[in-house]
């Protein structure tokens, strides 16, 4: 017999929970957490070391790729600017605090919180 789409959807759900599920109690980063790590790593270091054309060659290159994929150019450069003058005017990293070691709430719980 043949699934129906909300059974095969609920299933695929409840798989996509429990992937997460793991990979949180593993700490797991994931690929998004990477490039947010990356994205700040690029952008502070060249920041600190006075390495404007890099920076501005970086944000061509981000654009030019974000562009590629349907976003508007202009309003790429836009956030882009927007976020280095964050990292510019000090603006830190920004942590996820359920992954710290010495806290022991859920993410829903940290949520809930803020």
């Amino acid at each position: 017999m043949a699934q129906s789409r909300k059974e095969r959807l609920a299933r695929q759900r409840d798989r996509q929970r429990a992937l997460r599920a793991a990979s949180k109690s593993r700490r797991t980063p994931s690929r998004d957490d990477i490039a947010r790590t990356l994205l700040h790593f690029a952008i502070t270091k060249n920041l600190s070391e006075e390495r404007r054309e890099r920076l501005e060659e970086l944000q061509h290159q981000i654009v030019a790729a974000l562009v590629r994929q349907g976003f508007d150019e202009r309003e790429a450069e836009i956030v882009w600017d927007a976020l280095v003058d964050k990292y510019q005017s000090g603006w830190s990293f920004q942590l996820k605090r359920h992954l710290s070691k010495d806290d022991d709430l859920d993410a829903d719980e940290a949520d809930a919180d803020s």
